[in-house]
């Protein structure tokens, strides 16, 4: 090298975009035609160590390179390690070594290489080659290099040596062959732009991967936590990838092989504590990983399963449980280990799917305390609400031992599990609630209501609320409620209810009704149904179920009215009751039915008509639960009275009420009696009052009343003949004939039924086929199975059922996958018609030679009603 007294070099070579320091400098040097350590002694960097100068440079060392060459300290940074510390390499604090690197296992100062990209620039190279990530070359679409092909070692291509080789891009190694007393005094010297390498496809997976890797690496600051989250993702699927490799090989999906034929068709080399460091390795993990961490492939998610698979058979147990499979992926952060639990969701038990969160949209590992579930136990009453009971609670046939009561008990419990820590289970968090029952709770839940039904919608629903409390919390403190309001602490109005009584014409009834009352206030307090008080007579049980379906709409509006009174008198500011909003949960599929599904309205007439809870369930598709639910969170019963809120009183006079509204107003019940020709019964039925009453306030409106039907005489026009014809062939109304002859419906109804023609029942939605203009006279099958509000529904439902290969399926595919209800309306009809229409015995389901020609009809029925539809609205 010429003699050089300080200042810049008199000749200069700046380095290339991204260029290692190492490759610069060796460069740098064979320009001079010096060594390494000949260019660093002149620059004053005497002593200095290469390899500890390509990992981070001191303050003085960069300024000697910047004084010298001209090249800018932070430009001469970058070509170093040092701005991949901590994401890609991690650097000793103190001594200018690679420790073990953030992921990967490979810590070496080893530098790999492509032979084209050496080839165009002289030997020189990218500082990227020498992180573990680096494992293909974009630019020529090929697998990186390890080693020489000659000494099949790691060839140093950047190092200018005193001994030579004199040319760039060739091995520096000393060469293990020579004379035996002087081996390894001459260089390698293997050209290595000449080596063969793996070319990869354009439209492969190895590319994509490493391209991804080089945006995470290039990102800012600002990016660097989320690039390093994903780099141990992507290190932490990629070893088990090719641990997996060689233990559930044959269980692989097809992108394995596809990718293991990119990377030369080769099984990784491993080692009993290593997954290896070469480019091989790295390449074939990180593509696999980088599919099963982005979505896009087709086998995104089998491509995980199968690595979850993996890691499992590399345990010493053989099924280990969802906490301990999920934990060995917490180090490469909670992504990836909320995707496990995800995964491995359907496994799990219901307690472990509520504690992880595992069914919900985002799994979470548990980390809140237990005074943070304590604080939740504070928005939960000890009963779930009932509009999310009526989303959970199958639409089950009523049985008697369902246990409604315990289900939604175990449900609030239920709550109190998601991210709580593990000496907080169900037996634990049901006292936080007052529930004490805790093996009927969980009973009612798992092996009752659930016994047959998937579990996913209530784990999944009751994580998604329970974390949604904790982030919105409840305008209503249930721990104060249930401390501050028992049976003796309930106040009631009892003189506003006996003014109450006597505006409606009821009895105000004697100790047990004032029961039935605070029971009812009370459990619009608390949000649950207490059990009977002290004293209670066996009754009372089913008098409470009975109240919350049959309670006035007026008694509704008082004790509600009595409740907030109650609060006001605590000083509680809080509304009187409260449910979770919709939009707390995503992602769920109920069993149940939605409250908002529901229109208030037509509830409200569909009540108007029943005679029973169960029949209104019936109507709905649910259970008689479903309907009391709704009545208590709607406000809304039926119109039908019931002992079980007292006899209704007879003495109710036009002087002694106070206030007529609703059907009982002037107008409003003239119209009923007069127009609609309404029985005194079936007014007072709606009235929630006595027949006696509506006598009363008809006369008091100077309305003529009609003579009963018993002492009507007999009318020409109205004959058995002309009403089986009317009624039972053309399927008209009983109140359509009843206009038409200016008689009562009772009347018509009472000689139909002297004269044994069968009454169809009704109901305010119309469905029947009366209306409809058959071209010949009904079957008797059908005249039996028409004979029914729903008609129309029930042909639709049997002539739907051929053709598929089980009740069950057709269940699924045409009755909301409610099998014991669709089995049940094909019982009716069938034991309506008297014979049997669908031969079970089939695959698929076919009708009976009977069955066939009572479908025919059934299509020509079901034809003319929906030609005429218009017109019936």
């Amino acid at each position: 090298m010429m003699t050089w007294r300080g200042g810049s070099l008199p000749i200069s070579l700046m380095p290339l975009p991204g260029e290692a320091l190492q490759s610069w400098i060796g460069a740098y040097a064979r320009r001079l035609h010096a060594t390494n350590s000949a260019f660093l002694d002149a620059i004053g960097l005497a002593g200095a160590r290469m390899t500890q100068m390509a990992v981070r440079l001191t303050a003085a060392e960069a300024d000697a390179l910047h004084r010298a060459t001209g090249v800018p300290q932070q430009a001469l940074r970058a070509m170093t390690l040092e701005p991949y510390d901590g994401l890609a390499v991690t650097i000793h604090p103190d001594r200018r070594r690679l420790m073990r690197p953030p992921a990967w296992r490979f810590s070496a100062a080893r530098t790999r290489y492509c032979p084209a990209c050496l080839a165009e620039n002289t030997g020189r190279g990218p500082v990227f080659w020498r992180l573990p990530w680096a494992f293909a070359c974009l630019t020529h679409r090929a697998l990186l290099l390890d080693f020489c092909p000659n000494c099949h070692r790691a060839p140093h291509p950047w190092t200018a040596r005193r001994l030579g080789p004199r040319v760039a891009g060739v091995c520096t190694r000393d060469s293990l062959a020579g004379p035996q007393d002087r081996p390894g005094r001459r260089p390698c010297g293997a050209d290595l732009s000449q080596a063969p390498a793996l070319k990869l496809p354009e439209a492969g997976l190895v590319l994509p991967a490493q391209q991804r890797i080089l945006s995470l690496l290039a990102g800012d600051a600002y990016a660097r936590p989320t690039a390093l989250a994903e780099l141990k993702q992507l290190y932490a699927l990629a070893w088990r990838v090719l641990r997996g490799l060689h233990t559930l090989a044959d269980q692989a999906p097809d992108v394995v092989r596809a990718a293991l034929i990119e990377c030369g068709g080769v099984l990784p080399h491993l080692t009993d504590k290593d997954v290896g460091h070469d480019a091989h390795n790295a390449a074939l993990g990180t593509t696999l990983a980088h599919v099963a961490l982005h979505p896009g492939h087709r086998d995104h998610d089998a491509l995980f399963d199968w690595i979850l698979e993996a890691d499992q058979s590399l345990q010493q147990t053989p099924r280990a449980n969802i906490g301990k499979r999920a934990g060995r992926w917490s180090w490469s952060g909670p992504a990836l280990v909320e995707r496990t639990l995800a995964r491995l969701d359907s496994q799990a038990t219901l307690h472990a799917r509520l504690r992880y969160a595992s069914a919900s949209p985002r799994p979470r590992w548990p980390t809140l305390q237990a005074d943070t579930i304590i604080q939740r136990a504070a928005f939960i009453p000890s009963m779930l609400w009932p509009g999310w009971t009526m989303r959970l609670l199958p639409r089950l046939k009523d049985r008697a031992k369902l246990r409604v009561g315990a289900f939604r008990r175990g449900c609030s419990s239920f709550l109190l599990l998601p991210g709580g820590p593990p000496e907080l289970n169900f037996e634990r968090v049901g006292p936080l609630l007052d529930n004490g029952q805790i093996h009927t709770d969980r009973d009612s839940v798992e092996r009752r209501l659930y016994c047959d039904t998937d579990l996913t919608p209530l784990a999944s629903t009751l994580a998604q609320l329970a974390y949604a409390l904790d982030a919105n919390g409840a305008p209503i403190d249930y721990a104060r409620r249930r401390a501050t309001f028992t049976y003796a602490s309930v106040s009631l109005d009892h003189s506003g209810y006996k003014r109450l009584c006597a505006q409606h014409g009821w009895r105000s009834g004697q100790g047990h009704r004032a029961a039935l009352l605070q029971w009812y206030l009370l459990m619009l307090l608390t949000g649950e149904i207490h059990p009977p008080p002290s004293g209670a007579n066996t009754r009372f049980a089913f008098n409470c179920t009975e109240f919350r379906f049959r309670a006035p709409p007026a008694l509704r509006a008082f004790l509600r009215q009595q409740a907030e009174d109650n609060l006001a008198r605590h000083s509680i500011d809080e509304p009187l009751t409260w449910e979770p909003p919709n939009s707390w949960v995503t992602g769920a599929t109920w069993p149940g039915i939605t409250p908002t599904s529901l229109a208030p309205g037509a509830v409200r007439d569909l009540l108007s008509t029943v005679t029973s809870v169960h029949e209104a369930g019936n109507a709905l598709g649910g259970s008689a639960e479903h309907i009391r639910l709704y009545c208590d969170l709607a406000d809304i019963s039926t119109t039908t009275p019931s002992n079980a809120i007292g006899n209704l009183s007879n003495q109710l006079t036009p002087e002694t009420v106070e206030v007529r509204q609703g059907i009982l107003a002037p107008e409003e019940l003239r119209d009923l009696y007069e127009n609609q020709r309404l029985e005194l019964t079936h007014i007072a039925q709606l009235a929630s009052c006595n027949p006696d009453t509506v006598r009363a306030l008809l006369a008091h409106d100077e309305v003529p009343l009609r003579p009963r039907p018993d002492r009507l005489s007999p009318r020409p026009d109205i004959t058995r003949a002309w009403l089986h014809r009317e009624y039972v062939e053309k399927r008209r109304t009983m109140a359509e004939l009843a206009r038409e002859r200016r008689v009562s419906h009772y009347h018509l109804t009472t000689l139909a039924r002297g004269w044994d023609l069968p009454i169809r029942s009704t109901e305010r939605r119309y469905n029947a086929i009366g209306h409809l203009d058959l071209p010949c006279t009904p079957s008797p099958a059908m005249q039996a199975v028409t004979a029914s509000p729903t008609a129309l529904d029930r042909l639709r439902t049997i002539v739907q059922i051929p053709g598929h290969t089980s009740l069950a399926a057709a269940a699924r595919a045409i009755y909301d996958g409610r099998d014991s209800a669709l089995r049940q309306r094909i019982t009716k009809v069938e034991k309506a018609a008297g014979f049997c229409i669908i031969d079970r015995s089939t695959r698929p389901l076919a009708p009976t030679p009977r069955g066939h020609d009572f479908l025919r009809e059934a299509a020509e029925v079901l034809r003319l009603a929906d030609q005429t539809r218009p017109k019936c609205q």
